[in-house]
């Protein structure tokens, strides 16, 4: 069985890290994605920028000289001669015009006309050239081959306009053709943007931080795995050492105080689990100590008498007590060998009382109870001349309901406990309160003794515990640990206060009402 839990532990491992990876992983398949889309968009709207600029230079300077032609002064309007001289193609002003400041930063312009031939240009790149028929080229500048640029014309001159583009990752280009209004000629924008500015951009503004982004988070995540993890490994370290036997270790107060803010990263629920295990460390601890304390209360308490028992028969084999002594010296073996026995019983019911026989449970009257358990411990109230004092609820809700010999046992324990611990002449007050919203009895024990301590008071509920570890009192420590456990197995608890009227030590327990009937 052993193997295939640890292969499931390793399964669940390998699942886990499997996981994270695929966390990480995908994480970094987004990251990467989204730059190389912000990169696309802003490729894009470059491409975009480029191609509306082109346009609108075009769409501009078409307007301008239609606006130049229509004007009635001779050199300015278009005309066509009756001996096919035009003086649009010989216009100095135009040709200024397109040579202005404002059109030789807008890109490569020519006026042509409907067979591509040049009639003005702000471009001094291969001035030779009559007409526009080159190919594209590097630098900038994107030449039309004589087809492309007869099939733009064509296009421009029915509907006006017409375009071009050309990306690639060094360089974008766009030509623009419009049609001159009134005239048979056309303007074409070559104009070009390098990539460079917008890669630089792109890498200053996007990718650069963004890298430094995700190493930074990457580290703060790796600081925060490691500073998570920091409480599990103390975790660790504390409960492996327990293994081992040393119940002196606990988890740091960085791990197990809430009020310890030196580690900012640990969740309450670490802060939880380290006070958990602190808690479970210490009761191991004080179970160990018990157990020790138990060993040797234990082998004192069944040395003394057996010690006794031993001698008194050595004596009255060897014949040093007289036979007329033999039957004071039996009952004495006889009352050390019922301690014997009162010890074992006690020590066998303490691991049994946690549950009740159903068949066993029944209502009863607390008052009459109480009042019983008081007249028979007459006798030791009297000779610590104590005085009980009872307040017992009058009203009809005094009916309890469970094993009433069990519940009765822990009324005469805590009582009796209150008298060894209340000094001669003192007093112990007995209160019943009922409570009905609860469906549950108060009992309330108080005697005027020294008390218990605020540390100890917890932990004389627990098995062979002794708040005082002398042997002024007698017992074996086992008689609160009974009570706590018959009425855990009524579904009830008891607690050990000050006392507010008498001075020393209050127990607080309670009996529960009877099933399905409201106690008023």
């Amino acid at each position: 069985m052993a193997p295939k839990s640890d292969g499931g532990r390793k399964i669940s491992a390998n699942f886990a890290v499997f996981i994270i990876t695929f966390l990480v992983f995908t994480t970094l398949v987004v990251f990467a994605v989204l730059l190389f889309l912000s990169y696309e968009n802003m490729y894009n709207n470059l491409v975009v920028k480029v191609i509306d600029g082109t346009d609108e230079v075009a769409l501009n300077l078409s307007a301008d000289i239609t606006s130049l032609t229509s004007m009635q002064s001779g050199d300015f309007r278009y005309t066509m001669d009756n001996d096919g001289s035009d003086n649009f193609k010989n216009s100095r002003i135009i040709d200024r015009f397109v040579n202005s400041e404002i059109y030789r930063k807008s890109g490569s312009i020519y006026l042509v006309d409907g067979e591509g031939r040049i009639l003005c240009r702000n471009s001094r790149e291969l001035e030779s050239v009559d007409s526009v028929s080159v190919k594209q080229g590097n630098g900038g500048y994107m030449y039309i081959s004589d087809m492309h640029l007869l099939e733009m014309i064509k296009y421009a001159d029915e509907n006006g306009r017409a375009g071009d583009s050309n990306k690639n990752p060094k360089s974008i280009t766009s030509v623009s053709c419009m049609k001159i209004k009134g005239t048979p000629y056309f303007c074409i924008v070559n104009n070009s943007e390098t990539t460079g500015a917008t890669v630089t951009e792109y890498l200053n503004v996007i990718f650069i931080p963004a890298m430094i982004a995700m190493i930074i988070s990457i580290i703060l995540y790796a600081v925060f795995v490691y500073l998570s993890l920091m409480p599990i490994k103390d975790i660790s370290r504390a409960i492996a050492s327990v293994a081992e036997g040393d119940f002196s270790v606990r988890v740091s107060p960085r791990f197990s105080e809430p009020e310890d803010f030196s580690n900012f990263s640990v969740s309450s629920e670490f802060t939880e689990m380290g006070m958990t295990v602190n808690n479970m460390i210490e009761s191991l601890e004080n179970a160990e100590r018990d157990r020790e304390m138990f060993i040797s209360s234990i082998a004192h308490d069944i040395r003394t008498p057996l010690t006794s028992i031993n001698g008194f028969v050595t004596a009255m084999t060897d014949g040093t007590i007289p036979p007329e002594k033999h039957d004071h010296y039996l009952n004495l073996i006889k009352q050390q060998s019922d301690r014997i026995r009162t010890l074992v019983t006690q020590m066998t019911e303490a691991s049994s009382l946690s549950h009740v026989d159903p068949k066993m449970m029944d209502e009863f009257n607390i008052s009459d109870m109480i009042n019983d358990i008081v007249d028979n411990l007459e006798a030791q109230l009297s000779n610590k001349d104590i005085t009980i004092i009872k307040s017992l609820d009058p009203g009809p809700g005094i009916t309890a309901y469970g094993e009433a010999q069990q519940l009765c046992r822990v009324i005469i324990n805590i009582i009796t406990n209150a008298i060894k611990f209340t000094p001669q002449g003192g007093s112990i007050k007995v209160t019943t309160t009922s409570e009905p919203r609860n469906k549950r009895i108060m009992i309330q024990v108080e005697d005027s003794g020294a008390g218990v301590e605020e540390s100890k008071r917890k932990r004389i509920f627990e098995s062979f515990y002794k708040a005082d570890p002398s042997r002024k009192v007698e017992g074996f420590g086992l008689g609160l640990y009974i009570c706590k456990q018959i009425l855990a197995a009524h579904g009830q608890t008891i607690s050990c206060e000050d006392g507010t009227e008498l001075g020393g030590a209050r127990f607080v327990f309670y009996f529960p009402f009877p099933p399905d009937k409201k106690q008023e």
